[in-house]
């Protein structure tokens, strides 16, 4: 049975855009404390962060996929992202390609305070 010629057309142009490099994608770095909070969560959460850090590789504000809102205040791009319970903060440095995870904790006052 053939494939269709739409589908097939599809992917085909991911893979030439993705050898050209068109494709952002970014570095993830995670900082001290948010390292350790990944390494000491739970399994399902752990999943889930994960998912996330490769959503950010690819796209740096995957609002489609995931509860995403700007912080307000200062120049920088910081965002958070909701995660169940638990909040991760992170900046985006659109010229040299990385994203920075700040922190990620469980929704208090203090969250974003910095």
């Amino acid at each position: 049975m053939k494939k269709k010629w739409g589908q097939e057309k599809k992917k085909r142009s991911k893979r030439f855009l993705a050898e050209k490099g068109r494709f952002f994608l970014f570095e993830v770095r995670l900082s001290r404390n948010a390292e350790k909070f990944v390494e000491n969560c739970d399994a399902k959460l752990k999943t889930r962060l994960l998912e996330f850090f490769k959503a950010l590789e690819e796209t740096p504000v995957p609002a489609k996929q995931f509860d995403l809102k700007k912080i307000a205040g200062g120049d920088s791009d910081r965002y958070r992202v909701r995660l169940s319970s638990f909040r991760a903060v992170y900046t985006v440095y659109w010229k040299e390609k990385i994203i920075r995870v700040l922190k990620i904790e469980r929704r208090k006052g203090r969250t974003y305070d910095f």
